[in-house]
């Protein structure tokens, strides 16, 4: 999404873009929510990609205890969507063969005024600059700042998106329409509506997205790391290849610790998977003629929704800087100085929603933020809210 953002922008000011996607297919069928926050529909808008048929509206946000009885509530509009909704809106702003299938990075070397790029397979380009938009795990950052790795915050997800039509009457009723939270002790169950598969909109072709965050340490994340037919993985499980036991305890779990409601959403699930948590600052994104954006560049949990959002301002800003600079050095010079202290507050805002659960709470600070976040009505007001980075500036 990072490089879709950063061609759509680039294309704008004049220059010649291709996009590169290690994937040999095209990225589809990705249930995963995303939050509309403010500058992520701005920048939807002013890439354009646009706004048509983003999501679904919800009214308000409410927290539910054990009985599914509302504890807390806050009127707030928001538009929620999904990767599938965005990747398609952003790849109509593409030429068809300037995105590329298949081509999967190997190194960068800086040249005299430019980059030479290898791809696998001998495959070679040239260009004045190189956009590292591929993700956490960036084999682009792998290669030009290899110390900056992800760290592992203490806690996962279980996730997954039942389809609407799948839902009993009662969750239809009390939870489906809303923002909804759920907290147990060292725990969030996130819920919300999303477009159904090919961006249906319409009512019962819908589904539901759900997220429920539970602590674990590095040693039960590797165990759990160990997929069904016995491959350690280094950062996550395929779906598919989660093992059966995970799943059978989780559902047990389930029955002891959730509400009706979402434990039905959570049953209807077809397949769920597991997201560890990770996070990372960088001291730096721009290396010579090497530019990073989105996740690749920094990386928060989740806690805001604003993983996006991130990428399509980060993408904004490198357009603006290299249009309003003659010289390309200085534009990316420009851009880092922006975007980097911005990225690490991001990661730093994302640090302490996560203190709720709990985990290495190390400073005083940390202590603070966890009792205050112990509070439904706190998690409401705190939790991906819109406008968040205004206190950092």
């Amino acid at each position: 999404m990072s490089g879709l953002f950063s061609a759509a922008f680039l294309r704008q000011i004049g220059w010649d873009v291709d996009v590169y996607e290690r994937s040999n297919v095209e990225l589809v069928g990705r249930g995963a929510g995303i939050t509309g926050h403010p500058e992520l529909l701005e920048t939807l808008e002013a890439s354009g990609a646009g706004t048509l048929d983003l999501g679904i509206e919800v009214p308000k946000r409410i927290a539910i205890d054990r009985e599914g009885r509302v504890t807390d509530e806050r009127p707030l509009r928001q538009i929620l969507t999904s990767w599938d909704r965005l990747q398609r809106l952003l790849r109509a702003t593409i030429d068809e063969s300037r995105y590329h299938l298949g081509w999967n990075f190997e190194r960068v070397d800086q040249v005299e005024h430019g980059v030479r790029v290898q791809f696998s397979g001998g495959r070679v380009e040239q260009a004045d600059i190189l956009v590292g938009g591929d993700g956490i795990r960036s084999s682009v950052r792998a290669q030009m700042a290899p110390d900056v790795q992800p760290v592992y915050a203490g806690y996962y997800i279980w996730r997954g998106a039942p389809n609407e039509a799948d839902l009993a009457p009662e969750t239809l009723r009390t939870i489906y329409p809303l923002f909804t939270f759920y907290l147990p002790k060292q725990q969030q169950v996130i819920t919300y509506p999303i477009a159904g598969f090919d961006n249906d909109l319409r009512p019962g072709k819908r589904r539901f997205n759900f997220i429920w965050y539970r602590v674990a340490n590095a040693a039960k994340l590797r165990d759990m790391n160990v997929d069904e037919v016995g491959v350690q993985h280094e950062y996550s499980v395929p779906p598919p290849l989660i093992r059966k036991d995970l799943i059978a305890d989780m559902y047990k779990d389930a029955r002891e610790i959730l509400p009706p409601a979402l434990l039905d959403a959570l049953m209807k699930i077809k397949q769920p998977f597991i997201t560890p948590i990770y996070d990372f600052t960088a001291p730096a994104i721009v290396f010579g003629r090497v530019a990073m954006v989105g996740d690749a560049a920094a990386n928060a949990r989740p806690h805001m929704g604003f993983g996006m959002a991130k990428a399509g301002t980060d993408a904004q800003a490198l357009a603006k800087h290299l249009r309003d600079h003659d010289d390309v050095d200085a534009a990316l010079k420009a851009y880092n100085a922006e975007r980097q202290p911005i990225g690490n507050n991001i990661v730093l805002h994302g640090r302490k929603l996560g203190t709720h659960l709990g985990v290495n709470l190390k400073t005083e600070e940390d202590r603070r933020m966890h009792d205050l976040l112990q509070s439904d009505g706190a998690m409401l007001d705190w939790i991906a809210v819109p406008n968040f980075l205004d206190a950092y500036k």
